[in-house]
């Protein structure tokens, strides 16, 4: 895809730009003087010791070539606030955490650092707090001409920049970013005649944001347009509630979901709201979700974030709006495929694959799934052994060519297979080797739940009617189940998978969680905070067990042996843990973590309600 390559591009010369500050700061002269809501501030010479107090303000230094010796969390890890994007943009020591709630600055923790310029341009101090940190160090606040929270990526990147002395790489890097975004519209001309609504659900309520927030105006950069109704509702604010009376104005071109990590339930919680699922944009999966680094990049809007945010959304407007050129590629690519093949996903795959390989579990389940034996396959996640819950699916003649993602790829090319099926893998080095073996087609995007991800792979292999057939034994099975356990629909439960350090909860957005919401059930409106980029909380301690006491807990370990399984059989006799009601209740059910708390598929679900029918009628 044009816009993917015109990507690496463009983050090669942003990486080329990073390179450069030592010598550009030689021709910067001090002092500076950064006009900005509260007055002015004038900075004498180079910062050496920069405070990001803003929330996104981190990015913005990094950016430019400067790391600054502490940054305020924002959400996320609480213990890092580096994002995946900015890793390699990091110089030195990794920045100290401040947290610091909104309207909590921490005056006392922010002088002990001693700095010398405090940046806070995405921060939304009030002008007393600006007072306060001006008497530690020259500190920089947003421009006058915008709402709080209201000043765009770029101003804000040129603002920060100029503060540190970096004016021109922040005008490069902000060039570079513009740039890819001009692309797009360039090469997706068909978004400019369309609508779109950024939307959040919280607590049973929709809302959205304007084109006054950095979410909204990373769509209209790519050429949507919000409607002036949204932004009249919201007045002088980035954001607001829909009525139900309003309703209908959420159903625009494009509906994008922007806060699915804090939703408990996830896609299923947001599309069984009985107004949301009657909008023709959810009736024709016109609705745009996002994983959680792609949900954070998004609201960080950076010039090191926004192609991170670019590569998860523009793959789903594409599928969602193909337009002429997208077209006429897709006919072009179906036409130089040979005799026996067929265009599927950018590649010409054979018209009825025999040697399949795959490199991740949830493909290996969809494909045994199909009825399909796999030539290839790699261990599970984080397991040193195939997935332990398809034993009983897999041939004894299957060859383990490596773990999850990371396949050998001389054990590949020795199967000689047909076609490779890698659901999720990002990396652009491997993926391209892969493809040299064999066409390897990507199986996953970002908003994928297991039914999508499974009739994916179903239409990869020209097996669409084989999963058809499966997925109306498991909506039988549903139903079978919801009057059979009847008296348990109203019930809530946890899933957690046990480490050696104590349990970690499972997000209501894994697969697992969606089968048991299809069931009826439910989990706990507040679970703990997600730890940062995966789809599980910390290890919590013996003392806050009291977070798995619900109806019913599901506990496992992904490994099969090791210090995780004995810390989970340890734990089976502490006072403690004996003391929970679900223990006493006999609710606490102990499962294959390699099964539900891992990536599944069409098998893993099946195997999932087999439990829960054992557990909750007593056979288990």
């Amino acid at each position: 895809m044009k816009a993917r390559g015109f990507l690496i591009t463009l983050l090669v010369a942003l990486f080329a730009i990073s390179l450069v500050p030592a010598v550009a700061q030689d021709t910067v002269t001090f002092p500076i003087t950064i006009e900005h809501q509260y007055g002015s501030t004038t900075i004498t010479e180079a910062p050496q010791r920069v405070v990001a107090i803003g929330y996104t303000e981190q990015d913005l230094l990094l950016s430019v070539g400067v790391t600054p010796i502490a940054a305020r969390y924002w959400y996320g890890d609480e213990t890092n606030v580096i994002f995946p994007w900015a890793e390699d943009k990091v110089e030195g020591d990794a920045p100290i955490v401040l947290n610091m709630p909104y309207g909590a600055l921490n005056l006392e923790a922010i002088l002990a650092l001693q700095p010398d310029l405090i940046s806070a341009v995405t921060s939304g101090v009030t002008e007393d707090e600006y007072k306060l940190l001006s008497e530690i160090a020259p500190t920089v606040v947003q421009s006058a001409d915008y709402i709080n929270f209201g000043m765009p990526w770029q101003a804000a990147t040129l603002m920060v920049g100029e503060s540190v002395g970096k004016l021109p790489e922040a005008e490069a890097a902000v060039a570079e970013v513009e740039g890819k975004f001009e692309e797009v519209r360039e090469t997706h001309p068909q978004f400019a005649d369309k609508t779109v609504v950024v939307a959040y659900y919280s607590e049973g309520k929709f809302g959205f944001y304007t084109d006054q927030d950095s979410r909204g105006r990373f769509f209209t950069q790519l050429g949507f347009t919000i409607p002036q109704e949204l932004v009249d509702i919201a007045g002088e604010s980035f954001y607001a509630e829909i009525s139900n009376e309003r309703f209908d104005l959420l159903n625009q071109d494009v509906i994008a979901i922007v806060n699915l990590q804090f939703v408990s339930g996830g896609i299923e919680t947001i599309e069984a709201d009985p107004l949301f699922s009657q909008l023709d944009a959810v009736k024709e999966g016109r609705v745009v979700y996002l994983d959680t680094n792609s949900e954070n990049a998004l609201g960080f809007s950076s010039p090191l974030s926004l192609p991170y945010a670019l590569d998860a959304v523009l793959p789903q407007l594409e599928a969602m709006f193909p337009g002429e050129a997208t077209t006429e590629a897709t006919e072009a690519a179906a036409v130089t495929c040979e005799a026996g093949e067929r265009a599927f996903a950018g590649v010409c795959v054979p018209e009825n694959p025999q040697r399949v390989v795959t490199v991740t579990d949830s493909d290996l389940d969809a494909v045994l799934a199909l009825g399909v034996t796999p030539v290839g396959i790699t261990n599970g996640r984080g397991q040193s052994t195939p997935p332990r819950y398809l034993n009983e699916y897999i041939p004894e003649d299957v060859e383990v060519i490596g773990d999850f993602f990371t396949p050998n790829l001389e054990a590949v090319l020795a199967l000689n297979p047909d076609i490779i099926l890698a659901a999720g893998l990002s990396d652009p080095a491997t993926l391209e080797q892969l493809n040299a073996i064999a066409p390897t087609v990507d199986t996953y995007v970002n908003g994928y739940d297991w039914k999508t991800h499974f009739t994916t792979v179903a239409d990869a292999l020209n097996k669409s009617s084989e999963a058809e057939t499966f997925l109306t034994g498991y909506t039988d099975r549903i139903t079978e189940l919801q009057t059979t356990l009847a008296d348990h629909l109203d019930d809530q439960f946890i899933v957690a998978r046990w480490s050696a350090d104590g349990p970690q909860v499972m997000a209501p957005i894994t697969f697992v969680s969606t089968v048991l919401f299809d069931l009826g059930l439910s989990s706990p409106e507040e679970i703990p905070e997600l730890e940062g980029g995966h789809a599980h909380s910390a290890p919590l301690s013996l003392e806050t067990l009291g977070v798995i006491d619900t109806d019913w807990a599901f506990l496992g370990t992904l490994q099969g042996e090791g210090d995780a399984v004995d810390a989970l059989e340890e734990v089976k006799e502490n006072p403690l843990f004996q003391a929970l009601n679900v223990v006493q209740n006999n609710h606490a059910i102990f499962v294959d973590g390699s099964l539900w708390t891992s990536s599944g598929g069409p098998l893993a679900v099946m195997l999932v309600l087999d439990n829960v029918e054992a557990a909750m009628t007593g056979a288990q």
